[in-house]
């Protein structure tokens, strides 16, 4: 049945050579899909076809599993369970950011190459790694004869980088609809991190931040730059960001299950920027984007007014982005739970030795937020080695995985599956 940890460690010691180079391959080929999308609108064709390589490459997952399509590419696979218990769901999303810069890539972003024992591409890490993982993982664990008790939802948006709303918000719909809870989501977020000690911390993260950006308008007289006032647009603009990161957000107390201090306080950061249009007339106005992410205990509203008192000595106006991006921080999940033992006990299988393990708090938005409405805890990790930039990897020029980390997550997938669904 594959249920105990012995059984479920065996799903990596029975794989060959052959089978591995297999499992990277089938990996590197969803990379070279360009499932990119984009808040103006994007194709769905790539998804389609990414879609039908993988009921080809994974044949006994797609003939198995019951599937559905919501919001024109977004798959639910469902698993039913031998018994009536509360389901479980693992997430992950297919659709990827832009290249952007890709004269800059050493390997083709859309290639897949494997090379030097790493697969090199856009989405290797955010998060095809996530969606041909659990793929994988289900289809090592049928092709041994494993039948879940609990029913396994696995759900594939393919508009996380947009906000989820035609993916994970119209999956969660559906399921609210049928009256559908599940105990707990497994998805992207947690990593393997790289500590200023030279140790690592494996830390699955129990709750995420919020999201919000604000467009912060700074005003002055428009005129002839041979005889600038005392104040001007750009500069007032200039001197409020400053004073802006140099103020410090209120401190929520740690909230308990959270053991790690990484990533808790509230941050803001200037993204985008905007003012003048000729070399020689001062702009009337100047205006900046600040992206923020709310720390839990914190929210939306408390942050818009902190940057609001720090900016309002300068004269200048703050406005709410309102998008479907924004969302409040998210509660934190339980750490005492059966589905969290389970994702402990998978995440320590196959960690290296002397790996650290905390909980912790994610600091980017994830579909998680849209299938938190259905599930009663979320959760969010990979046994992924990020290397000492950390998140800033994320997006990056030349984003790869490592082979050996890719293997790791269908080992993970594959444990943790049969740990909470028997």
């Amino acid at each position: 049945m594959l249920p105990t940890d012995g059984d479920a460690t065996a799903v990596r010691l029975q794989l060959s050579v052959e089978d591995k180079n297999d499992i990277v391959q089938r990996f590197s080929s969803t990379v070279k899909f360009p499932t990119v999308s984009a808040p103006e609108g994007f194709s769905l064709e790539p998804f389609h076809m990414m879609r039908e390589y993988s009921a080809a490459a994974w044949p006994q997952v797609f003939s198995s599993l019951e599937m559905e399509l919501h919001g024109g590419a977004s798959i639910l696979l469902k698993w039913e369970g031998s018994r009536t218990l509360e389901p479980v769901m693992l997430a992950a999303h297919q659709d990827v950011v832009p290249a952007g810069g890709s004269d800059s890539w050493t390997h083709d972003p859309f290639g897949g190459e494997v090379f030097n024992k790493r697969v090199w591409g856009r989405g290797t890490v955010d998060y095809k790694c996530g969606y041909s993982g659990m793929l994988e993982a289900v289809s090592l664990l049928l092709t041994r004869g494993y039948k879940p008790e609990r029913t396994v939802y696995l759900a594939f948006g393919h508009d996380e980088e947009v906000g989820g709303l035609s993916g994970a918000q119209a999956i969660t719909d559906s399921l609210i609809a049928r009256g559908v809870v599940c105990s707990s989501v497994l998805d992207e977020g947690g990593y393997i991190y790289s500590d200023s000690d030279g140790g690592f911390t494996a830390e699955p993260a129990v709750a995420e931040k919020g999201y919000a950006s604000f467009r912060l308008v700074a005003t002055a007289v428009q005129g002839h730059s041979s005889v600038p006032p005392q104040r001007t647009a750009i500069g007032v603009l200039a001197a409020g960001l400053v004073a802006l990161e140099n103020s410090s957000f209120p401190q929520a107390e740690v909230p308990e299950g959270i053991s790690s201090s990484r990533w808790l306080a509230t941050t803001a950061a200037p993204t985008v920027i905007f003012g003048g249009y000729k070399e020689n007339i001062l702009p009337g106005t100047a205006e900046a984007t600040v992206n923020t992410r709310p720390s839990p205990g914190s929210s939306v509203s408390e942050v818009f007014r902190h940057i609001a008192r720090v900016v309002e000595p300068f004269g200048i106006a703050v406005e709410l982005l309102d998008n479907a991006s924004v969302s409040e921080p998210s509660a934190v999940s339980s750490v005492n739970t059966r589905d969290m033992t389970a994702l402990r006990e998978s995440v320590l299988k196959v960690i290296p030795e002397g790996t650290r393990f905390r909980t912790g708090v994610f600091p980017a938005a994830t579909d998680s937020r849209r299938y938190s409405r259905i599930a009663q805890d979320t959760y969010r990790f990979m046994p992924v080695h990020l290397g000492k930039r950390g998140i800033g990897v994320l997006h990056s020029i030349d984003e790869s995985i490592s082979v050996a980390d890719y293997l790791r997550c269908v080992e993970f997938y594959a444990g943790y599956i049969a740990r909470v669904s028997s």
